[in-house]
């Protein structure tokens, strides 16, 4: 009998589900039981069950015996979790090896493995890796957080400042306030032109990428994803999440579930601290298709995304991975588009980095001006930083990897809480390369100050990690990246971080030119330090808002324009969420400050209106 006309036998699944399957199959490829257990939501423990007997074997839960830890070889763990066998006990002279499956393929790895007489017996997928997981916990935490410190402390933010960086940071403090004491107009002179110039060689460089950003064309998506589906790989997807509502984890699901992949292809993992309790309780309740997982992260410090994405990767199944938030509603071709881009590049390309914006742009002036910004990087910034084949600090979410690159690279510094700008980084210097591509994902804009400035003070203190760790040795960064290459880093990483501090220093010197006259500050400012300040405070800024506006009416956001001309004010709040970077970095640096998520109206928006696809919201941002 065919494994389907058994399942039917069993009750588990209807002869239409079957000849639904079976078109699937044809279309896409795949073992019918995956796909049957796909679209028909067969419980995990059933079909299973409903293996073993059709293969004449033992079930056996793992969770409920007790196995035999010294058959387990600890560098074996990939080859477990990717194969879904693991030894669990001897029978008299023979091992017992328990699968997820059971196929004449793994029956003979089985026998090749561990013997002709070995003993087979089926479970659950989950099963297996739940035991890899309680069996090598010690191993996981360990490497989770001193992988990458072991293999290269000088690329780790374990810690944040060298001894070298102290002693420079100490001799120039000390010359500049000897300098004061001789000649303080000279010192503050000098001061004051230091600021004035830099951020003007910023402003000038962010002017020049967004030129360069505005003569890239749009990509037409339609074209690029006419892929024989045949061919696609098993896709994981990892989903961090920390403390969320059940509002926000209903949505995420609704939004995997709309992506145009074949579900048995897809690997999601919603990543969660073990003790998390209560969000482990609202994705058990919500009874999710077999394809999504929960991953338990042990409990360690620091508790951070990256160091929880760490963990989930060990355990991914697909060729290619991706990192989705909770709150995220990504496009639904994306995965296609990312994979077509990957088949387009060379094997130096191991990342694709999907654009970012907001489903909830409308909800107030602080969504509508996070909207803007978002636009501004993902539309201009970064596809320019991908021409000209420069360091791209990537984005939090939505960026494709190659898994194997991401096990390379021992994936992501579980000290850095902007990981992926340093992921970008070290990317460049070993001569990968990332690319930036129009697919959007659509996010929850946070539309609270208070939960804004927490966030942008995690992104800022992230690239103030990330600038330290790759300046501990300039002349090897410069070999590393080249002439360009060290020139972006400072202007793009060092410069956002710098003018953003700076911001701040030159409005406070600026009103007080105001207050009490600009003649009596002229010592401090000599021609052309002041006529320079005036033009990055008139002129510079004036640009990067015509930029910020036409980057926003590109997208056909024509109601956002007008609110261009209120940046300053936001550009202030960046200020202050830097100053408070600056200060958790000498004092918490790797504290991870959760975002709340599921507070805007979307959430509370009639049933009616939940399930919205990613087109509706794109035409509720973009009219």
């Amino acid at each position: 009998m065919q494994i389907g006309d058994f399942l039917v036998s069993k009750g588990l699944v209807t002869t239409e589900q079957i000849q639904e399957a079976l078109n699937r199959q044809k279309k896409t490829g795949g073992r019918l039981g995956e796909i049957l257990q796909a679209i028909a939501g067969i419980r995990s423990l059933d079909y299973y069950n409903a293996l073993s007997c059709y293969f004449n074997l033992e079930f056996v839960d793992l969770t409920r015996i007790q196995m035999d830890t010294t058959l387990l070889t600890e560098g074996d763990r990939p080859f477990y979790s990717r194969e879904l066998v693991l030894p669990i006990m001897r029978d008299g002279e023979n091992v017992v090896v328990a699968t997820a499956d059971p196929s004449e393929t793994t029956f003979s790895l089985i026998r090749a493995r561990w013997g002709e007489n070995a003993k087979i017996v089926v479970t659950a997928k989950f099963d297996i890796f739940f035991a890899l997981q309680k069996i090598f916990a010690n191993n996981y935490s360990h490497e989770i957080v001193a992988e990458l410190y072991e293999k290269d402390s000088s690329k780790s933010a374990a810690k944040t400042f060298t001894r070298g960086q102290m002693s420079a940071a100490a001799i120039t403090i000390a010359a500049f306030a000897l300098l004061l004491y001789v000649s303080y107009p000279t010192g503050m002179i000098i001061f004051n032109a230091f600021l004035t110039f830099s951020v003007s060689f910023v402003l000038l460089y962010k002017f020049i990428l967004s030129a360069i950003g505005f003569t890239i064309p749009v990509a037409h998506k339609k074209e690029q994803t006419k892929l024989d589906e045949q061919t696609l790989p098993m896709y994981t997807i990892l989903v961090p999440m920390l403390r969320e509502k059940r509002v926000t984890v209903e949505h995420l699901a609704e939004n995997l579930k709309l992506l145009d992949y074949p579900t048995h292809k897809l690997d999601i993992k919603l990543v969660l601290e073990s003790d998390d309790t209560d969000t482990i309780e609202i994705v058990k309740d919500l009874k999710l298709p077999p394809y999504f997982e929960i991953v338990r992260v042990p409990v360690s410090e620091p508790r951070t995304k990256p160091k929880a994405c760490n963990y989930a990767v060990k355990f991914a199944r697909g060729e290619f991975v991706t990192i989705y938030d909770a709150e995220d509603k990504p496009d639904p071709d994306q995965l296609k588009l990312a994979l077509m881009t990957f088949r387009q590049g060379d094997e130096r390309l191991a990342c694709v980095q999907c654009a970012l914006n907001y489903y909830n742009s409308k909800e107030n002036w602080l969504t509508r001006m996070f909207t803007t910004e978002y636009t501004f990087w993902f539309d201009l910034m970064l596809p320019a930083l991908s021409r000209l084949n420069l360091p791209i600090p990537l984005g939090g979410t939505s960026n494709h990897f190659r898994t194997a690159f991401l096990k390379e690279m021992v994936a992501w510094d579980p000290f850095n809480v902007t990981e992926d700008a340093d992921l970008g980084t070290r990317m460049s210097r070993l001569k990968y390369r990332s690319q930036a591509v129009t697919s959007t994902t659509y996010e929850e804009a946070n539309c609270r100050t208070i939960n804004w400035i927490k966030q942008r003070t995690r992104w800022i203190k992230g690239y103030m990690q990330t600038y330290l760790v790759h300046m501990r040795n300039p002349i090897k960064l410069f070999r590393d990246l080249g002439p360009k290459g060290f020139m972006s880093f400072q202007l793009f990483i060092g410069g956002t971080v710098f003018s953003n501090l700076a911001n701040i220093i030159l409005l406070v010197i600026f009103t007080l030119g105001l207050l009490i006259g600009h003649d009596k500050i002229s010592v401090l400012f000599p021609s052309p330090t002041m006529e320079l300040a005036y033009l990055n405070l008139l002129v510079g800024n004036l640009l990067l808002m015509l930029l910020n506006a036409m980057a926003i009416w590109r997208r056909r956001m024509y109601s956002l324009v007008p609110l261009v001309l209120t940046v300053p004010v936001y550009w202030f709040l960046a200020s202050v969420a830097s100053y408070r970077a600056l200060h958790q970095l000498f004092f918490n640096p790797s504290r991870w400050e959760k975002t709340e998520h599921g507070i805007s109206k979307v959430f509370i928006e009639p049933a009616s209106n939940k399930h919205r696809t990613a087109e509706d919201m794109a035409k509720n941002v973009l009219h």
